[in-house]
């Protein structure tokens, strides 16, 4: 994440009443979506603490799991807005479950 990025950061928590941030998000997982969040503080140098207007409940961001980063006036904004999911997560395929060990007798 560039200075930029952490310039719009900066402005949305300076103004959170005149500005949101919409964002693109990939999850743990893999999935990719696109919220818009009211950021709320920095936790450390890696993380956001945000309120999710999607999910409408505060959430930590893992920053560098953060992409195309823009400021949205504040007017713009209703919640609950639409998260979208822009890439599913992969599917994994089932992991082999382990035969028991057999027992040796004594």
């Amino acid at each position: 994440m560039g200075s930029s990025e952490y310039t719009i950061l900066k402005q949305a928590m300076v103004c959170p009443d005149d500005y949101a941030v919409r964002l693109r998000y990939r999850s743990k997982s893999g999935e990719l979506t696109e919220r818009v969040v009211s950021p709320i503080k920095m936790t450390d140098s890696r993380s956001l603490l945000a309120l999710c207007l999607c999910r409408e409940n505060p959430r930590r961001f893992e920053l560098d799991r953060c992409s195309h980063l823009e400021l949205v006036p504040a007017h713009e904004v209703l919640m609950p807005m639409e998260m979208r999911v822009l890439e599913a997560a992969p599917v994994r395929s089932p992991k082999p479950k382990k035969a028991p060990a057999e027992q040796v007798p004594a």
